[in-house]
């Protein structure tokens, strides 16, 4: 089961570190090296005996970096904004099974039936994700000799050490994890796999009516704002609107909160700014995930569509974001005299494929072709063949399609791939229809060798 980690504080004067140090130091620190006080003299003098003893300048940065120095930066550095969707730190194992149990089937009331029904087994229609730990990255950064040194040379000389050195990567690693999950909203938009709906923002009347029905809409059962299908629903207090600056910017905290049926202390918990959906810097999603097959880079006309996207509204699980390890490690070159320390982070980055959102868009949704590739396949008895298709949209339509075959011995699945029974003949034709606008299909001819 994942945990939220506790949040703690600490004083960041030079003085209570060196202090929060030496109290949790070994019986030789604690002998040789002084209580600290708040003047320039009494660090410097603790910088001078840790600095004559090499395995107190050890015990020090060890402490400094691993149980002070991460305490002070969390609290200073730059926080992910979208860090209220993740689901805390996973303590066992490295991957996550959501279970989803649909809904049960109604029976008929009848006392004659039941005499031989009674006994009779009705098995949970139960549905599952798997989501791995799918981002491993560490941070490293060298401390010197000299930079310890300088760190006794002024009062406020070791918290300003602490935020030269580590402060930057733990605001890296902020800011990618807060890349790469818009990043994620990126692909899942593109790709047409979330609902959509279109909105006025020119209008703020006409956006706020629009919002509202849908947080309405998603508080019934419903099938058509996940990706899965299932009949769910999102009660409002789960549900979640993610923003860009410039459609906040249009609307007031009062009209968007009366659309989710909140008053504004409320709803400003349950709103979260980003600067853009397409802001997204290749360069750096180049480094963090270029090595992955299914990374794709964005054009510019592509980034421009996705910053015209105003806001989603998300149930607060949609997003499956786990921390798996977040932890320093550190090594010591004595030919060098420097250490290197190392920020590892292990995550689950992925999304619920049961859980509600809706992408709202400033234009009309469509779907304009669909187009099955190839358009005529020969496959053997008893053999299959997969098929691709292709859904061209405008403004982030969903590009699902319903598979189909005229014939009963010739079937497809969900994932195009066609399966010819041993005792089929003849031809069959495959029809891909997208349900978003029905009116859109094609087909492939199946000739049965």
């Amino acid at each position: 089961m994942p945990t939220k980690p506790k949040v703690r504080t600490l004083t960041n004067s030079s003085a209570d570190v060196l202090n929060a140090i030496r109290n949790n130091a070994s019986i030789n620190y604690q002998n040789r090296v002084p209580i600290a006080t708040p003047d320039s003299d009494s660090i410097r003098e603790i910088g001078a005996v840790i600095m004559d003893f090499p395995a107190l300048q050890n015990e020090f940065l060890n402490a400094l970096i691993n149980r002070i120095g991460r305490v002070i930066v969390t609290s200073k550095s730059y926080s992910n904004p979208l860090a209220m969707f993740k689901k805390g730190f996973l303590e066992f194992g490295e991957t996550v099974e959501e279970i989803f149990v649909k809904l049960a089937h109604p029976f008929q009331y009848d006392p004659a039936v039941a005499e031989s029904e009674l006994f009779k087994r009705v098995i949970p229609d139960v549905q599952s994700a798997f989501h791995v730990m799918n981002y491993q990255k560490f941070y490293k950064d060298t401390i010197q000799r000299r930079d310890l040194e300088q760190a006794f040379l002024s009062i406020d000389g070791v918290t300003d050490f602490i935020s030269r050195i580590i402060e930057q990567m733990y605001t890296a690693m902020e800011n990618d994890e807060f890349l790469v999950m818009k990043y994620l909203v990126a692909r899942m938009a593109t790709k047409g796999q979330i609902a959509v709906r279109e909105i006025d923002v020119q209008n703020i009347e006409d956006a706020t009516i629009t919002m509202r029905k849908i947080s309405n809409d998603l508080t019934f059962m419903s099938p058509d704002y996940n990706l899965a299908g299932v009949e769910t629903h999102t009660p409002r207090a789960d549900q979640y609107v993610i923003i860009n600056t410039l459609f906040d910017a249009t609307q007031s905290v009062k009209n968007l909160a009366r659309a989710f049926h909140m008053d504004e202390a409320t709803f400003l918990g349950h709103v979260v700014l980003v600067d853009g959906f397409g802001k997204l810097n290749i360069a750096r999603l180049n480094e963090l995930l270029g090595g992955d097959p299914n990374y794709y880079e964005y054009s510019e006309d592509e980034l421009t569509a996705l910053n015209e996207i105003p806001a989603l509204v998300v149930d607060r699980n949609w997003f499956m974001i786990f921390d798996k390890l977040q932890e320093f490690r550190e090594v010591e070159n004595v030919q060098g005299l420097y250490w290197n320390y190392f920020l590892h982070t292990w995550k689950i980055i992925s999304v619920s494929p049961f859980a509600q959102a809706v992408l709202m868009v400033p234009g009309e949704p469509t779907v304009t072709s669909v187009t099955i590739a190839p358009d005529a396949i020969t496959i053997k008895k008893g053999q299959s063949a997969t098929l691709g298709v292709t859904v061209e949209t405008t403004n982030f339509a969903p590009q699902a399609v319903d598979w189909s075959s005229n014939n009963e011995l010739v079937t497809v699945t969900d994932a195009g791939v066609v399966k010819v029974d041993s005792t089929a003949s003849g031809t069959a034709t495959i029809t891909a229809k997208s349900k978003f606008d029905p009116t859109k299909t094609d087909t492939c001819t199946v000739t049965i060798n």
